[in-house]
């Protein structure tokens, strides 16, 4: 039964993309990595449950594509608004945008913010138009998280460098 396990793992390594990790790993330590990079998406999806706004922006796939885009516009200084959101996801209707953006934005996740002036915004000037951006806590929010996800990522590079 072992040489069956040992068989499988071996299967499975020789379809993966190992050169594209920054350390090398044998077929040996594939288990080990991949409880340990299970565990660090547990750790993540709890990371997310403790963030009041997180929780709500990457509860669904709708959200949180929704909140990728008007987080990169506001990193950009770029406007946008829920009809240039519904251009970008044409696998949702306008409704199921408008609804995602004003749910966000009267639970405050969201706000509505003048864009950044660059040569690259357009200014609307349709004031029914709102410029959606995410709120500061949103942000913060975002950053922490992101950068918990990276530290937990660095010392599992580091543990596999370290066994090379």
């Amino acid at each position: 039964m072992k040489n069956r396990a040992r068989d499988r793992v071996e299967q499975i390594f020789k379809n993966i993309n190992t050169n594209k990790l920054p350390f090398k790993i044998s077929p040996v330590k594939l288990n080990e990595l991949g409880i340990d990079i299970a565990q660090d998406l547990n750790n993540i999806f709890k990371k997310i449950k403790i963030s009041h706004d997180l929780k709500w922006c990457l509860s669904t796939v709708k959200k949180a594509k929704v909140f990728t885009l008007i987080y990169q516009a506001n990193e950009r200084g770029l406007s946008i608004y829920k009809e240039e959101i519904a251009k970008k996801l044409t696998e949702y209707s306008y409704k199921t945008i408008a609804v995602i953006v004003d749910e966000g934005l009267q639970k405050g996740h969201f706000v509505s913010l003048e864009p950044y002036e660059n040569s690259e915004s357009k200014i609307i000037s349709d004031k029914k138009v709102k410029n959606i951006r995410p709120s500061i806590s949103l942000i913060t929010e975002f950053y922490n998280w992101n950068i918990e996800r990276i530290s937990s990522i660095a010392k599992i590079i580091k543990k596999y460098e370290d066994q090379t």
